[in-house]
């Protein structure tokens, strides 16, 4: 590469780089970047000033051509502004999306990552390993991956409803987004495949077209960057892959292969973004039920498929917002076993719900599994635990805890009993593991 750039070089002009390095950790590294800005990096290097460490990611990168490890150092580099950026801008920032959300008509809301994020990990960059910083140096997911999330589970919600095991979510695709004119062939294709389906169906596919376009119209949904609210932390990470010569296609997969550990981006568990979807036209009752379909769609997307790279190995998943906790209006209410050995009705006829776990489970129905709790908010009285078989992630309410005032922490083990209520699995009863 060197002797390919000296080649390049017009004549008569002097190589850039010079003598220009700095030095991390004792080693020293050389910038392949104007000798002017190496030396303004290695001044601001040594001060406190406000960091872009996007800027440093995309621009400052070390020149790694000769020792592959530092290309870690890169990403230290990053990580270390991370922890200088500008507060102020961020306000600023926020205040001014803000601006634009109430100008396109939408309703910023909150989701916090449920463990770290990766956007633009496949994008092109100087140390080989992606990341998707926002220009002011802060994370981001772009407005058309969050549109491309909502896009691919509001297809999933149709595909589920149409029940043809055989169609594929690229063929569903391909038969709501042809569109033209009154008498267009794709026009008639789509009300054709139309007619054949459910009444649900062609109303869920409708309202598909409404929000995300087609080939001849523009889609009336508009999709926001989300941006973090807080100053966000960014988390090295590593992939390991065993079979470094397999991959590269030199040897079969051997034990006897040393692992080359490929470091990356993340951001970290726990770190709020701001989501918001606009609307193109008059925000009116029909306007508004799109755009809450939208944004119910949106939400499964982050929280049941994720965002951004490595979604398989448990990156990228939200949480959906807790919600706030709700006034004690009456006791709770205690099941009381009737001389026929059933729960005897209750009182009050405001009940919860049925999927409430307060509604009384027969003892002999109860099947006890054992869980870590993920998450609880005791100012809420919810929170989150994993079955340790299966891995399914279920919520709670302060109502299902046996030991009443304990309040669980993170990672504690424990045993619950849960039943399916409404389709959906409520945890009926939790205790210490």
């Amino acid at each position: 590469m060197p002797d390919q750039r000296s080649r390049n070089r017009p004549a008569g002009r002097r190589p850039t780089t010079g003598p220009d390095t700095t030095s991390s950790g004792g080693a020293t590294i050389r910038y392949p970047i104007p000798s002017l800005s190496a030396r303004a990096w290695a001044a601001v290097s040594t001060t406190n000033v406000r960091l872009n460490p996007g800027l440093i990611f995309d621009r400052f990168a070390p020149d790694w051509s000769g020792q592959a490890t530092l290309k870690k150092d890169g990403l230290e580099a990053a990580l270390r502004a991370a922890k200088r950026v500008d507060g102020s801008l961020l306000q600023a920032w926020n205040a001014r999306w803000e601006a634009c959300a109430q100008v396109v008509q939408a309703e910023p809301f909150p989701l916090k990552t449920d463990w770290r994020f990766i956007a633009g990990l496949g994008r092109k960059g100087a140390l080989e390993v992606g990341f998707t910083f926002h220009r002011y140096g802060f994370p981001i997911l772009p407005g058309s991956s969050v549109k491309g999330v909502t896009r691919a589970r509001a297809l999933i919600t149709i595909a589920e409803r149409v029940n043809d095991p055989n169609l594929s979510l690229g063929q569903l695709d391909e038969k709501l987004s042809p569109d033209g004119e009154k008498d267009s062939k794709e026009r008639k294709l789509y009300e054709e495949w139309c007619k054949d389906q459910a009444e649900e169906v062609q109303k869920l596919a409708n309202d598909f077209r409404s929000i995300f376009g087609t080939t001849a119209a523009a889609g009336r949904a508009i999709f926001l960057d989300a941006i973090p609210v807080t100053k966000p932390r960014l988390e090295l990470d590593i992939m390991n892959p065993h079979y470094p010569k397999y991959y590269s296609g030199e040897e079969p997969p051997t034990d006897w292969q040393s692992p080359v550990p490929v470091y990356f981006l993340t951001v970290a568990a726990g770190t709020e973004f701001r989501f918001a979807v606009g609307w193109r036209r008059p925000l009116d009752a029909e306007g508004k039920r799109l755009r809450a379909l939208t944004k119910e769609w949106l939400v499964a997307g982050l929280t049941e498929l994720g965002a951004g790279a490595k979604t398989g190995a448990g990156y990228g998943y939200f949480v959906p917002p807790l919600q706030p906790a709700q006034p004690v209006t009456a006791a709770p209410q205690v099941a009381v076993a009737s001389p026929t050995g059933q729960p005897a009705p209750a009182a009050d006829s405001k009940l919860p719900a049925p999927a409430s776990p307060t509604t009384p489970v027969p003892s002999e129905e109860l099947i006890w599994r054992t869980g870590t709790i993920r998450e609880y908010q005791p100012g809420s009285g919810r929170g989150r635990l994993v079955d340790d078989e299966t891995g399914e992630e279920l919520r709670f309410s302060r109502e299902a805890i046996v030991n009443k005032g304990w309040s669980p922490g993170k990672k504690q083990k424990v045993r619950y009993s849960a039943t399916q209520r409404e389709g959906q699995t409520v945890v009926v009863m939790m205790q210490r593991g």
